[in-house]
């Protein structure tokens, strides 16, 4: 049941399309990396939108457009932590891009650190995201409030 799971998800993965993909990881403090329960993931959606909302700020100013972005929050071998998956947005280059990314990450009050890496192969990001996603867990996974698909 979980093989059949875990390739449903990564099928549904592979129907967001990304041009300039950039993957990151990004780490949560103590309270938000060990803590449980509901309110801690509001906690840590919160985060998320918060990183976003300042990225779009420096990234696109005054208009409208969003970033295309697949969310999926994580517990790992102890810490919770984020994978985010980003589309560069045409006009900025990859250095620039990863520059914002950083410093709006930690410009949030449960991120500490951060890893940005280029995507070379989409399909494999797509099984490395699936890969802690399980039926019947609400609370850990894809971070449905703050991922958005450029249609």
């Amino acid at each position: 049941m979980i093989k059949l799971f875990r390739e449903n998800i990564t099928d549904w993965f592979a129907d967001w399309k990304f041009y300039r993909p950039i993957f990151v990881t990004g780490v949560l403090n103590n309270t938000l990396g060990y803590g449980d329960g509901e309110f801690n993931y509001n906690l840590i959606r919160n985060n998320n939108k918060h990183f976003l909302n300042d990225l779009h700020r420096c990234v696109f100013k005054k208009s409208k457009n969003k970033l295309t972005r697949l969310i999926v929050i994580e517990k790992g071998k102890g810490r919770k932590h984020c994978h985010i998956g980003l589309d560069t947005p045409e006009h900025i280059s990859y250095l620039n891009f990863h520059h914002l990314i950083s410093q709006s990450w930690l410009k949030t009050k449960g991120g500490i650190s951060i890893d940005i890496t280029p995507v070379y192969n989409i399909k494999g990001l797509n099984q490395y995201l699936s890969k802690e996603l399980y039926p019947n867990c609400e609370l850990m996974g894809v971070d449905i409030q703050n991922s958005f698909q450029t249609i």
